[in-house]
């Protein structure tokens, strides 16, 4: 008997959120993941995270009308209806994943959600993130009666916090002959008869960037895919006659949000119609928030964002994740911004330096760590023993997995799943993880940029609302994807006093490093790219990089330099890529100190150094300087990045030029130097002495003519 649900449903698409795009085993499940570290050296125990991103479709925008439900089916070719299983490995012969660290769910039949009988209902766990179903047998002569115009027909529940993207490949008898179908013709239609407009992609990564349809969490009703759309699996010849079909495989990949979560799936078949019957009496539905009717996602977001500006800060202490070896840093819940109607909660830890008080204000900043990394106590701690109050946001969901933990840096010690019994006492989900972009065609409130840089807004109204801080005088700081995060962030909460993204910037779609991926696709550039909004920057921002880094590529950060009213740029020989090295430059906290502490500034170009191969050009330096110098530092040819880069680092490309360096001539403040007649492109390094620390600034990488 059906029961009444409170499922959720979105009008503006879905994503699938997870930590990594993992590349599948054409014919036999999911592969292992395909990440990479930090390349160059690695930062012990703190590695950044290459995430690759499925390509998807754009999504229709919010004003579009659902779409009027389909006649129902008159023909229905039934491959499994799941009324008669009594051995589910026999019958749908689940692939072995456990090389992966992936286990099999816990598998169940249940008339609560079913289409019509029971229904296989899969319960998960945080390790049970991805399957593949292989159907065989006499159930696929199904395939001998269908006819082009017919779907492949499936009705799939999600009554908990999970989405999930479905894949399904045919392949013949000999191997060679396999296709999945585009998911961009899939029709998806809800129990209500309402069809909804769900992303697209790739998620599961070696087949082809239009293969996984994104359904979201609370969906429930139909997913047909159009036998007429059958695209040849990347590397194979595509099934060109459907008898030929015996071999159905269902790839499967759920976003565990807590433990227990379930997804279930019903009456596959082949049909003539997208939709079988509906369900009379319906599902009661809580009606989403109204918002305003909106031309664009620009204008969503913009919209969403701003309205945060005046949310009332929001948060509780949880003493029990009180982090050990750090006496006077808190362990806090940060209330987030809804995912889908659920309301969140964001980890984080809080500090002040001694004596801060209402009478004794001290400045802010907020911490947005990269990828692979979590909210870190010690990066608090830096900055509060340099006068600062500061909160470390884990801005991929994550939060301590146990009461217990003192390795802050492995990835053991943080979770992202939230127990059932857990939640039965606080409803909150944990925020998406980082998805690489790729939730770019789904709805906004579903999107990790989105949830990402309305922590920082929230982080900012927390320490502006404390007592103890100077409102006026709060900056950002992000390492890698938190640099891009802080890139984006400061375009829209212009409260910032400085900035300082490290590696990460803006033209990230320009770049030579596999994060152009990330922000070529559909909709990232034209929602995310950071220098949509950086001309509006008014605040002092540093962009600091490291001149050979895998993840970004200098070009990206002089760009963002010259959009930023006040921006600085410091390229760093040397530096390598991690959490350590990227808040371990002095450039960060002179910086900050100059803007909100009245301290001496970095160096900086008054002038460019002009065209040609002749430069000349002064500087502004700061009054503390002992020693000035400064050297050309340049390449031969253009700037590219290749798989046999100078780094060599499995599975990325590199840069592939050598760094040559030439002194320059320095008289006061005015620096000149000859080019030489192979320097192709070329930046000028301004090192700065003061205390016994060397402090790098620089003009724009650009080309010599």
């Amino acid at each position: 008997m059906w029961k009444k649900q409170n499922f959720r449903r979105y009008k503006r698409g879905a994503l699938i959120a997870m930590i990594l795009a993992l590349p599948a085993l054409i014919l036999s499940g999911c592969a292992g993941n395909d990440s990479a570290g930090n390349g160059g050296k690695v930062t012990e125990n703190v590695q950044e995270t290459e995430t690759h991103r499925p390509e998807a479709t754009s999504a229709p925008s919010p004003t579009e009308k659902p779409t009027p439900v389909p006649d129902p089916s008159t023909v229905t070719l039934m491959i499994e209806d799941f009324n008669n299983i009594t051995n589910v490995k026999k019958a749908m012969n689940p692939v072995d994943l456990s090389a992966f660290g992936i286990v099999d769910p816990e598998f169940s039949f249940d008339s609560e959600y079913a289409q019509e009988g029971v229904a296989l209902v899969n319960t998960l766990s945080s390790a049970a993130w991805c399957q593949a179903f292989e159907l065989k047998g006499k159930r696929l002569d199904a395939f001998d009666e269908a006819k082009p115009e017919y779907y492949l027909r499936i009705w799939v529940a999600l009554p908990d916090n999970s989405d999930v993207a479905l894949t399904f490949c045919l392949g013949s008898k000999n191997g060679k002959n396999c296709s999945y179908i585009a998911a961009s013709k899939a029709i998806v239609t809800d129990v209500r008869g309402y069809r909804e407009q769900c992303a697209t992609g790739n998620a599961s990564s070696d087949a082809g960037e239009d293969s996984s349809v994104l359904l979201p969490a609370g969906f429930c009703g139909y997913l047909a895919f159009p036998l007429s759309e059958l695209v040849p699996w990347r590397g194979y010849s595509g099934i060109s006659s459907l008898p030929d079909v015996d071999y159905l495989k269902i790839d499967a990949r759920p976003s565990v949000t807590s433990q227990g979560d379930r997804y279930v799936l019903d009456a596959l078949c082949i049909s003539d119609s997208p939709v079988a019957f509906l369900r009379p009496d319906g599902i009661d539905r809580d009606d989403p928030q109204e918002l305003p009717e909106f031309a664009s996602k620009n204008e969503e977001l913009d919209y969403m964002l701003t309205e945060l500006l005046n949310k009332d800060a929001a948060f509780q202490y949880c003493p029990e994740y009180d982090p050990a070896g750090y006496p006077g840093i808190k362990a806090i819940w940060m209330d987030g911004v809804k995912f889908g109607r659920k309301d969140t909660k964001v980890f984080a830890y809080i500090g002040f330096p001694a004596g801060a008080s209402e009478s004794k204000k001290v400045p802010g900043v907020v911490l947005m760590h990269g990828g692979g990394g979590f909210a870190y106590p010690n990066w608090v701690k830096i900055w509060n023993d340099r006068g600062y109050a500061a909160i470390a946001v884990c801005n991929t969901g994550y939060y301590p997995a146990s009461t217990s933990i003192t390795d802050f840096f492995g990835a053991a010690s943080w979770t992202h799943s939230v127990p059932a019994d857990v939640l039965a006492k606080d409803p909150r989900v944990m925020p998406p993880d980082n998805d690489g972009m790729y939730s770019s065609t789904g709805s906004v409130d579903r999107m990790w940029m989105y949830h990402a840089v309305a922590q920082t807004i929230l982080a900012n109204n927390i320490l502006r609302a404390d007592k103890r801080v100077d409102a006026g005088k709060i900056g950002i700081t992000g390492i890698s994807w938190g640099g891009v995060i802080t890139s984006i962030a400061i375009g829209y909460d212009q409260r910032f006093a400085f900035a300082v993204p490290v590696y990460g910037s803006g033209y990230l779609n320009e770049a030579h490093s596999w994060m152009k991926d990330n922000f070529n696709s559909a909709g990232t550039k034209e929602l995310w790219e950071p220098s949509l909004r950086l001309k509006n920057v008014k605040m002092p921002v540093l962009w600091l990089c490291w001149a050979d880094d895998n993840c970004f590529s200098v070009n990206s950060n002089s760009k963002s330099l010259l959009d930023t009213e006040n921006g600085v740029l410091s390229i760093i020989q040397n530096m390598n890529h991690g959490h350590f090295e990227g808040w371990g430059r002095e450039e960060i906290y002179r910086f900050a100190d100059h803007a909100v502490k009245g301290g001496q500034p970095l160096a900086v170009p008054e002038t460019l150094p002009g065209k040609g191969r002749d430069v000349s050009f002064k500087v502004t330096l700061p009054r503390d300087a002992s020693k000035f110098t400064a050297r050309v530092c340049y390449i031969d040819e253009p700037l590219s990045y290749s798989s046999s880069g100078r780094l060599k680092i499995s599975g990325q490309n590199t840069i592939d030029q050598e760094w040559h360096f030439i002194e320059c001539n320095v008289e006061g403040n005015v620096v000149t130097a000859k080019l030489p007649e192979d320097a192709f492109s070329y930046y000028v390094e301004l090192s700065v002495s003061s205390g016994g620390v060397n402090y790098i600034s620089c003009t724009p990488f650009t080309d010599v003519n």
